[in-house]
């Protein structure tokens, strides 16, 4: 059995804030078993009720793409390789619930470890006492990094680098992905327009200039992706969609406002990566609260849907 409900109660004030909501940690919490963080974690639905109706609220969780997933596995192999330099030889130095745990992002590392400017919500029982956790600790890199002392520092989805070689502090998965594998080039095929028009072998047979003006259609219309590619000086990966300069924050999937909704407001069927949820909001005027409850979709992960990302 496996208790798939959570209930969040949030505090809003006319201030925007935001906070995050973990599904992994908290379903480990109140399921008293390890639910592995690296994982894309299916909601069947959520739920928000409000009680006075002035208040907004966005919904965003990392994009779900090729790049994420690629990323995710890049970022467990090189865990799992840095780990085995120790338990190859000491296997039993293993914790029995080690797990490879990356952050959302930044702001999601700093309501975990700082929270004030960014906080995590927690869930709770029908007469507001809040769950109590055990240990939650995210992955830590130890680097040499091309220095004489080791460079520590956690990792994260979403964003670019904090620090420098050296003195990081935190890792953007995407943008270290994107940044060590090849791309395609800005445009493709990289032919001059004017030299390959006046071509004498191509214009052989034009009795004009249609040739030339075919000819410069086909080289010089969607010779570049679809999509942002690498910029003269710039890295690769801070381009990808959740990375530094491109979709840096996680992407929205819901927006609610209760004041059209008598109060009461749902959407269904959202895949979470890693579990992590990130809630903006605000009220009108004075401080409130708003209830959030989160039904996650059954299946045969602990009795929930869910699917390794790694």
């Amino acid at each position: 059995m496996t208790q798939r409900f959570l209930k969040y109660t949030v505090r809003a004030t006319d201030t925007q804030a935001t906070s995050f909501i973990n599904l992994a940690k908290d379903l480990s919490a109140v399921n008293r078993q390890l639910f592995r963080q690296a994982r894309m974690y299916k909601v069947k639905s959520i739920t928000v009720v409000d009680n006075d109706e002035e208040k907004f609220l966005q919904f965003g969780c990392a994009p779900d793409t090729w790049a994420m997933r690629n990323a995710m596995k890049r970022a467990y192999s090189r865990y799992n390789e840095m780990n085995n330099q120790v338990l190859d030889d000491q296997p039993s130095l293993k914790s029995k619930w080690s797990d490879f745990k990356p952050y959302l992002s930044l702001k999601h590392n700093s309501a975990e470890s700082n929270p004030g400017t960014y906080n995590m919500e927690s869930p709770e029982d029908i007469e507001s006492n809040n769950v109590e956790y055990g240990e939650w600790n995210y992955s830590t890199f130890e680097s040499p990094d091309g220095t004489s002392s080791v460079d520590g520092y956690e990792v994260g989805l979403l964003g670019g680098h904090s620090g420098s070689p050296g003195a990081y502090n935190y890792v953007g998965l995407i943008q270290s992905y994107g940044d060590t594998r090849g791309t395609v080039g800005r445009f493709e095929p990289s032919v001059d327009t004017a030299l390959a028009s006046d071509d004498p072998l191509l214009n052989l047979l034009d009795a004009g200039t249609q040739f030339d003006e075919i000819a410069e259609n086909l080289i010089g219309e969607n010779n570049s992706p679809p999509y942002k590619v690498q910029s003269p000086g710039s890295a690769q990966g801070e381009f990808y969609v959740g990375a530094e300069t491109n979709m840096p924050a996680p992407l929205m999937f819901a927006e609610f406002n209760p004041a059209v909704g008598h109060g009461l407001q749902k959407v269904y069927n959202i895949n979470v990566p890693l579990g992590v949820i990130r809630l903006d909001h605000k009220t009108e005027r004075d401080t409130t609260d708003f209830t959030v409850i989160i039904e996650m979709a059954e299946g045969s992960y602990k009795g929930i849907h869910s699917e390794s990302l790694v």
